[in-house]
């Protein structure tokens, strides 16, 4: 194996998945940050977070979520709401807007990907995704790691997941998302 090629095909396939399958999100003409989009994926797939659980979620420091989230409430995407039980809490959710700008890319995602895949043909398809599972099993091989990478889903967690699948060998416990 020539790993200098399979470094540049590998660059390349990121870039493709970046570019063609998972294009920035675009609000008023205006793409968001990476990190931007991160937090409102964040907010949208955990119902209602704590700035502090947003932290720990996007693994930056707590003063970093409070910039981000006042550049993404300006834009209309995110609303902060005080804890009715303890005013120190602040709770996060995502705005009508935020909400609708998330779900419309995950849709065109799906269908861009859909496409790609459909011209692979079944069995090209499966042969691809067995080796992008095989991929991630040499990849992730502790929890340290997984835990690094993992997407944090929450409410949109898969037991069929590779990470969880991944987790459950390495643990022999699922990645459970904390659900309030």
């Amino acid at each position: 194996m020539d790993i200098e090629l399979l470094d540049l095909t590998i660059k390349l396939f990121a870039l493709a998945l970046q570019k063609v399958v998972y294009e920035p999100l675009i609000q008023d003409g205006e793409c968001l940050t990476q990190v931007q989009e991160n937090c409102l994926r964040f907010i949208y797939y955990h119902q209602t977070p704590m700035v502090k659980e947003v932290a720990e979620g996007l693994q930056i420091s707590n003063a970093a979520v409070t910039k981000l989230l006042d550049r993404l409430e300006k834009k209309g995407l995110v609303r902060r709401e005080y804890s009715r039980t303890d005013r120190r809490q602040i709770l996060l959710h995502l705005t009508p807007a935020g909400a609708k700008l998330l779900e419309n890319a995950r849709m065109q995602s799906l269908q861009r990907l859909q496409r790609i895949v459909d011209r692979l043909g079944p069995e090209k398809g499966a042969a691809f995704e067995q080796s992008l599972h095989d991929f991630l099993e040499a990849t992730l091989i502790n929890a340290e790691t997984l835990d690094q990478i993992c997407m944090r889903c929450g409410l949109a967690h898969l037991n069929e997941c590779p990470g969880n699948l991944i987790c459950r060998e390495l643990t022999g416990q699922d990645r459970v998302p904390k659900i309030k």
